[in-house]
C-alpha cells in the first residue's frame, strides 16, 4: 500500500504524501509484532512467509512474494487406499 501511495503521490505532484506513507510503513514494520514479517527497503517490501497464492488456479506470485518464482509442485501423490 505504501508503494502505491508513493507512486500516486509522485504522479500527482504530492511527494509529501508519499513520504508520509513511507514513514508510516517504516514505523509499522519496526513494531515487534511486524518486525519479523519481512524486509522493507524504500518502497519495496518482501514478505518472509508465503500466502500460497501461486497454488490458486491461474495464480502467480503476489507483489511482495518471498519467492522469485513459483515453487515446483511435487509430483508425488499419496498412495491410494
Amino acid at each position: 500500500a505504501a508503494r502505491e501511495l508513493d507512486t500516486w503521490a509522485r504522479r500527482t505532484g504530492r511527494p509529501d504524501a508519499g513520504q508520509r506513507a513511507l514513514a508510516l510503513a517504516t514505523d509499522l514494520f519496526a513494531l515487534p509484532e511486524l518486525r519479523s514479517t519481512g524486509t522493507l527497503d524504500g518502497t519495496a517490501f518482501r514478505r518472509r512467509s508465503c500466502c500460497l497464492y501461486y497454488r490458486c488456479p491461474n495464480g502467480g506470485l503476489c507483489g511482495d512474494c518471498c519467492f522469485d518464482r513459483p515453487p515446483q509442485r511435487s509430483s508425488l501423490r499419496a498412495p491410494a487406499g
